[in-house]
């Protein structure tokens, strides 16, 4: 199994890719339009802005392999790498993948509980709905996560968290799967989240 890693200039690459590495996948950068075609599983892990992220997939020319690549083959984006699948984001001017017909939003603080943001740190995921990649993992199991934006609700989602609003922790359809939270500092059970992706047969 050949996992390719997304580098588009500002994400957390590399811990992602030590810890698929780990678990004994063999993993490769795809900072290129070429490399997409020899991957079997598509990781995009985010950090940053969609603004500047899909900016940077235009200038380097990858975006429309991405997208093929994202209909082709098992996808997994991380934090950044679920809210791009979305049609726009509060964030930035810049439109999403527009996979998801949804939006983005900042954080809200519903109830008034003077949270801090940007959301960081470890946060409970209640599994909303049943899937593949939180096979072996309990209900309510804590992940870490880091950031400010996030989807409200969605159709696809599979697990949800609460942080000033309750939002979409997770989401699948079809061969895509996307968190918010951060599989790779999540510890053991970050680890067997990528486990199951690794062995996600679609």
């Amino acid at each position: 199994m050949h996992l390719g890693v997304v580098d588009y200039g500002a994400s957390n690459i590399h811990s992602v890719a030590r810890a698929l590495q780990s678990l004994g996948s063999k993993v490769s950068i795809v900072d290129t339009p070429d490399k997409f075609k020899s991957i079997d599983k598509l990781v995009f892990p985010g950090q940053g802005s969609m603004g500047s992220c899909i900016k940077k997939l235009n200038e380097t020319g990858t975006i429309n392999h991405l997208m093929d690549a994202i209909k082709s083959k098992p996808f997994l984006g991380i934090c950044l790498g679920l809210q791009i699948l979305f049609n726009s984001s509060e964030e930035s001017k810049e439109k999403g993948l527009g996979l998801i017909n949804e939006s983005i939003t900042k954080i809200k603080d519903v109830n008034n509980e003077n949270i801090k943001i940007p959301h960081m740190g470890w946060n409970n995921v209640k599994i909303e709905k049943k899937h593949e990649l939180f096979s072996g993992i309990e209900d309510k199991q804590f992940f870490y996560f880091v950031h400010s934006f996030v989807a409200s609700s969605t159709i696809t989602s599979i697990t949800t968290t609460y942080y000033g609003e309750k939002f979409v922790s997770s989401l699948a359809t079809e061969n895509i799967f996307a968190t918010q939270f951060h599989p790779e500092k999540s510890g053991k059970i970050g680890l067997k989240f990528l486990e199951n992706f690794i062995n996600w047969k679609i």
